[in-house]
């Protein structure tokens, strides 16, 4: 088993959403969508999926309920494909596309493989940069608002903005803290997860 570094990082969005992680090259693209909602700070409510060349990887349970294949395109279960599968050499990246709505596509690059074998528990958050967007929030242009609005007391809409985001949210700010305390209870957010489909 190896450990790869993989930083993910938001696309489109300024100054740059990034998290580093540290994960094992035995986990599955499921594992990964976990880990990334969890480092980001999203709130896993949204169909997602990988683009791995031309394969859409994801959870068939969602995708296909929602009419995925459909559309013409042939989904693969995220469960079958193993990160060691995928990245096989640094510098390599996929895109990871969460929630259909506001379309917020991530970029995953292969930053390091260390092959000796660490005593970390796995994954782990290594550092991160500025405060994911709000769930819902209308994509890159909704969050370009926000910010905007934010930076304006006497915006017509600055308490309602405040209200939706939270008096701490601060764009700016990356929460390792918080970040850390969520990965740290991955296995019990899967389960929560899980049971959903039962």
């Amino acid at each position: 088993m190896s450990t790869f570094t993989l930083k993910i990082t938001l696309k489109e969005v300024e100054p740059k959403i990034e998290r580093t992680v540290l994960v094992s090259s035995e986990s599955s693209l499921y594992l990964l969508h976990h880990i990334i909602q969890e480092a980001m700070g999203w709130n896993n409510c949204h169909l997602y999926h990988f683009t791995v060349e031309k394969l859409s990887i994801g959870d068939l349970r969602l995708l296909l309920m929602d009419g995925y294949d459909e559309m013409g395109i042939n989904p693969v279960d995220d469960k079958s494909y193993m990160l060691e599968d995928i990245f096989l050499q640094v510098g390599q990246k996929i895109d990871y596309l969460y929630d259909y709505g506001d379309d917020w596509e991530h970029e995953i690059e292969l930053m390091a493989i260390e092959n000796d074998p660490q005593c970390l528990v796995l994954p782990l958050l290594v550092n991160g940069k500025n405060a994911c967007p709000p769930e819902d929030c209308g994509g890159i242009h909704g969050y370009r608002e926000i910010k905007e609005i934010l930076k304006n007391v006497r915006h017509k809409a600055y308490a309602a903005t405040l209200g939706y985001v939270g008096a701490k949210f601060d764009p700016e700010k990356f929460d390792k803290k918080a970040a850390l305390k969520r990965i740290a209870k991955l296995n019990e957010m899967i389960v929560r997860y899980e049971k959903g489909f039962h």
